[in-house]
């Protein structure tokens, strides 16, 4: 009789046995499952996360102790009230970021975005923008926020959805002479795509917008996801409608001079956060970039925050799962050993009859086998129906002892929008994770489960194995 044949024998027939393994081998599997299940929900979750957040730095003029940063004088003027003089200072670098920089960072492994600007308040003419909420100096009404830009399309106020574009076509390195402005501003001024602004270059001389006419042509339009509500404080060239965004080339013209040729600052943000240092590392290594003039700040807070809760469920489960396991192998080989123990009269039946130890204890494991086959199968079930449950609580678990002040991760969740404020989107881990049974959780159950069994047979085995037949058959009398 083969060796599978008595094992299936044994199992039907002792089946007061069979059903009690069956019930350890099953509650044993469902935690094993469950806690598998729970990890890779938590390292979907974490992935999920750091492509949401992901990770910015900003790279700028280090205008404290860059040797390129130059202050000029550029005029002086007296306070008719006190009598008092008062200087204004120009300050700016003359080492700037250009196109070609931005293009080889952009090009670094693990960048996904590379926003820049440079901001001036200008004048359009016969251009009725929308009013602010707060007064402004009589010197800047009628006056908005102009970006000059590289590309909108990785402009950050369009990667966070901030802005969608709505109509036409985003700025790319090579324009010259085009704007986007919002949709609502053109229907309130009666432009279309096609239509031209017009200003003028600043003059340094006249301190004001009166040099060259300079026209841009409109090449798209854009909506905002919100706009200022009623209460809010801001200023008409601050509104998010009445922002245009042009060129490099036309926001130099408009600048009126060869001071700004470049940016002076850049924001840049990496598809995942654990890649920080070797993208920052990889950016310092460019050719063509004196970092003697620049600095980096590295902004990954947010991020870590969120994560926290996340990493710490990845630790608990982990702990868990081997603990789990340990004291699985433990109790079932307590078990088969006590079982083993009373099986001695068998084995000695066996050994007279010349069937080898090595075929006794292949019977022992397939005996075991055939009931996990079925308990692993039907732990599927069991761990869908607590997974979730326990993964949510143990993910709260998690929050309790992470940072004290959430402000920071429930702010990166928001919706905000102002002068400057960004979307963000939703993190994962607001409504709990998502935890479902795969069947490669499944899969792992069982290589982790007869890898436990195998293990737990072979020590329970070991103490009457080792015996003599002439001691089996005396502990037999």
């Amino acid at each position: 009789m083969s060796i599978f044949k008595r094992a299936f024998l044994y199992v039907t027939r002792k089946r007061g046995k069979t059903i009690l393994l069956f019930a350890i081998l099953l509650i044993m599997a469902t935690f094993v499952l469950t806690g598998l299940s729970i990890w890779k929900a938590s390292e979907a979750a974490q992935l999920d996360l750091r492509q949401s957040l992901g990770g910015k730095f900003d790279v700028f003029v280090d205008w404290s102790n860059s040797p390129y940063v130059v202050k000029e004088p550029v005029k002086d003027e007296v306070d008719e009230e006190t009598g008092r003089t008062s200087s204004s200072f120009l300050m700016y670098s003359t080492v700037q970021f250009t196109p070609d920089n931005i293009a080889a960072i952009k090009g670094v492994s693990g960048v996904k975005y590379c926003s820049t600007r440079q901001d001036n308040l200008l004048p359009f003419e016969g251009l009725s923008l929308f009013p602010g909420t707060i007064s402004t100096d009589a010197k800047y009404q009628g006056y908005t926020k102009t970006l000059g830009v590289c590309n909108t399309e990785d402009d950050e106020l369009f990667t966070t959805g901030t802005l969608t574009l709505a109509e036409g076509r985003h700025i790319s390195t090579d324009d010259i002479h085009v704007a986007i402005i919002s949709q609502d501003l053109a229907e309130r001024n009666e432009l279309k795509i096609g239509d031209y602004l017009t200003a003028h270059s600043y003059s340094v001389e006249e301190q004001g917008f009166t040099g060259p006419e300079i026209r841009v042509q409109i090449i798209g339009l854009f909506t905002p996801h919100a706009v200022e509500q009623f209460g809010e404080t801001v200023t008409t060239y601050d509104k998010i409608q009445n922002r245009v965004f042009v060129d490099l080339q036309t926001s130099k013209e408009f600048d009126g001079g060869e001071i700004n040729y470049g940016f002076s600052a850049l924001h840049i943000t990496i598809d995942d956060p654990q890649d920080m240092a070797r993208v920052v590392a990889e950016v310092k290594a460019l050719p063509g970039i004196d970092w003697k003039a620049f600095t980096v700040e590295v902004d990954n807070e947010t991020y870590e925050n969120a994560a926290t809760p996340l990493a710490t469920l990845n630790e608990l489960v982990v702990t868990l799962l081997v603990v789990i396991i340990v004291v699985s192998a433990i109790i079932l080989a307590l078990i088969l050993t006590l079982w083993t123990k009373t099986r001695i009269h068998e084995i000695g039946v066996f050994l007279s009859v010349g069937i080898r130890k090595s075929a006794i204890i292949g019977q022992y494991l397939i005996e075991v086998l055939l009931i996990a086959v079925l308990a692993f199968g039907l732990s599927y079930f069991t761990s869908n129906a607590i997974a979730g449950q326990i993964g949510n609580h143990l993910l709260e678990q998690s929050m309790q002892t992470g940072p004290e002040d959430d402000n920071d991760v429930v702010a990166a969740a928001s919706v905000e929008i102002g002068a400057d404020n960004l979307v963000q989107k939703p993190l994962p881990t607001e409504n709990g994770i998502q935890v479902s049974v795969g069947l490669d959780n499944l899969a792992q159950l069982y290589l982790i489960g007869f890898a436990i069994i195998i293990v737990a047979v072979s020590a329970s085995s070991i103490t009457v194995m080792r015996l003599k037949p002439r001691e089996i058959l005396s502990k037999m009398s």
